[in-house]
């Protein structure tokens, strides 16, 4: 099984949404499973697919409810302690990650290994839309997830910033995946 996740900020334009929407089908047509994080903008360029899994920092998150299959709530995944620990690894702060907002993090975490947390697989390519701090280190939660998936290796892509040609940026995708194998 071939996994991708795609995260990134809650606001991006209507191009970036089409483009990360078209690679998501596209992915999904090349029998990738998508995994994402239920929140707006560029998580749920996702949702339309069918081979997906939503991870939530919580059940009932932006209306979705956890039902074990393509949905899954932090409360009901194994080893949270761990991702929480990792999650608290990468945050520059994390003296100031509270309850609600070290949910949001951990689920960050399984966005790229995937439900079944240490036992799972993980993803094979992470894709972003976010703004980057400096190049692959997204600003806000969406660095939790990337900064993850550079430590185990999965090769990320920021999608923002490449332009509107998508067979280009399909193209450069693909390369990233074939490369890391």
């Amino acid at each position: 099984m071939k996994y991708a996740t795609i995260v990134g900020s809650r606001s991006i334009s209507k191009e970036e949404f089409r483009i990360l929407r078209e690679i998501a089908t596209k992915l999904c047509f090349e029998g990738y499973t998508l995994r994402s994080g239920a929140a707006d903008g560029a998580d749920s360029t996702i949702n339309h697919l069918h081979q997906i899994e939503i991870i939530l920092p919580w059940s009932g998150f932006n209306g979705f409810l956890h039902d074990g299959e393509r949905v899954f709530a932090l409360e009901f995944l194994p080893h949270v302690q761990l991702a929480i620990k990792k999650a608290k690894s990468i945050h520059p702060r994390p003296d100031l990650l509270k309850n609600a907002i070290l949910k949001f993090h951990a689920r960050n975490i399984y966005q790229v290994i995937g439900p079944k947390g240490a036992d799972g697989v993980k993803s094979d390519i992470v894709i972003y839309c976010a703004d980057d701090i400096t190049f692959e280190v997204p600003k806000g939660g969406t660095r939790t997830a990337v900064m993850y998936a550079k430590e185990l290796n999965i090769p990320v892509y920021n999608i923002r910033d490449r332009g509107f040609n998508i067979s280009a940026i399909f193209s450069e995708i693909q390369q990233l995946i074939e490369n890391s194998g």
